[in-house]
């Protein structure tokens, strides 16, 4: 198989969470944005059939597109974005319907296989995964070399992440061990002022070390640069949410691979 259009130099990061609501899509759309900003080519490939990351970005798609390129293992979709240095490949309904068509031992491999074969000079691929552990996270899993977990900073929410980390270990045995790895924690929405977000963020760091970025604080401009198709970083970029981004962005650039 031709491999030359997509290298391993090129690192494939998942944005898993099982479970809706906690930023998952923020911080794939403005992760992208944040590396873009850096001066990297960044692929976002938006995976969830609600096509949040598209409409993101302005970008309204049925996945159609996608669905067959997956079907068929062929080169994704990309659209260009206004994003400086961001490229999309966007979902939509349709996606759904990889649900049924693919066993979790027949689609594991099929996105890896599509990214092969789709040209283009990235320096990142950034995956929002849907909120599930179906086949559709699967297949984003076996394509990553590095996994980040979103989570708010509740103890429901901290508790959930063992079953994920669970799912991830599962993966990484087949590569021996080498990937997916866990790259990165992000807490999100966290309220400085609330004494129980410290003790939730120390017991992260306990139970994780070296695993947790810098946390996102809940802020209004992140709610809000949706609605206007933008990223925190291009709608608001004195934000503290724009702030917290690059700041997560420059912890995860850092970190040894």
């Amino acid at each position: 198989m031709e491999t030359s259009s997509f290298s391993s130099k090129r690192y494939v990061l998942s944005i898993v969470n099982h479970k809706g609501g906690v930023g998952k899509t923020t911080t794939a759309v403005n992760l992208s944005a944040c590396l873009g900003q850096r001066g990297s080519r960044v692929l976002l490939v938006d995976l969830d059939p609600q096509g949040n990351a598209g409409l993101f970005l302005g970008c309204q798609d049925d996945g159609q597109d996608l669905l067959q390129a997956i079907q068929r293992t062929t080169a994704l979709p990309v659209h260009p974005t206004k994003v400086p240095g961001v490229d999309l490949v966007p979902s939509g309904p349709r996606l759904s319907e990889a649900w049924h068509r693919f066993s979790s031992a027949l689609g594991k491999e099929l996105l890896q296989r599509c990214l092969l074969y789709t040209e283009g000079h990235w320096d990142w691929v950034i995956i929002d995964c849907p909120p599930s552990l179906g086949v559709l996270t699967l297949t984003a899993l076996y394509s990553s070399h590095g996994v980040l977990l979103p989570v708010e900073a509740t103890i429901l929410a901290v508790t959930g992440l063992v079953q994920m980390i669970a799912a991830i270990n599962e993966v990484a045995k087949e590569y021996g061990g080498e990937r997916p790895k866990l790259e990165a924690i992000v807490p999100c929405r966290v309220h400085p002022r609330r004494n129980i977000h410290w003790v939730i963020l120390d017991k992260l760091e306990k139970d994780y070390p070296g695993k947790i970025a810098p946390s996102i604080r809940e802020n209004v401009s992140v709610a809000e640069s949706p609605f206007y198709g933008k990223s925190v970083i291009n709608y608001a970029p004195s934000s503290h949410g724009a702030e917290d981004y690059r700041a997560v962005t420059e912890w995860l650039v850092k970190q040894d691979r």
